[in-house]
């Protein structure tokens, strides 16, 4: 999954990886890896909903990742992107 927006004026992207649950959020030269791929509890988790926070100078970036009920591994997750509390992108799939 990959999702382009802005924070500031700066490009950013996020980007996660549905194999190993590797995330990664780049804004201009900045680059934050914020959950472990070799940790256990990274790809393997029973909750529908998870939230990963961030701050960038003096804006906050929130990306929420949701999950469905029945069948989760083969059917798209929804992702949404918050900047200051403000939604900036939505997307869907792995």
């Amino acid at each position: 999954m990959q999702i382009a927006f802005e924070v500031a004026g700066a490009p950013a992207e996020f980007r996660r990886d549905a194999v190993t649950g590797k995330t990664l959020l780049k804004v201009g030269n900045e680059i934050a890896e914020p959950e472990n791929p070799h940790s256990l509890a990274t790809g393997f988790s029973f909750r529908l909903r998870r939230t990963w926070r961030y701050r960038v100078g003096d804006h906050g970036v929130e990306i929420e990742k949701v999950r469905p009920l029945l069948f989760a591994g083969f059917r798209p997750n929804s992702f949404t992107v918050r900047v200051d509390g403000t939604i900036v992108a939505q997307a869907q799939g792995v």
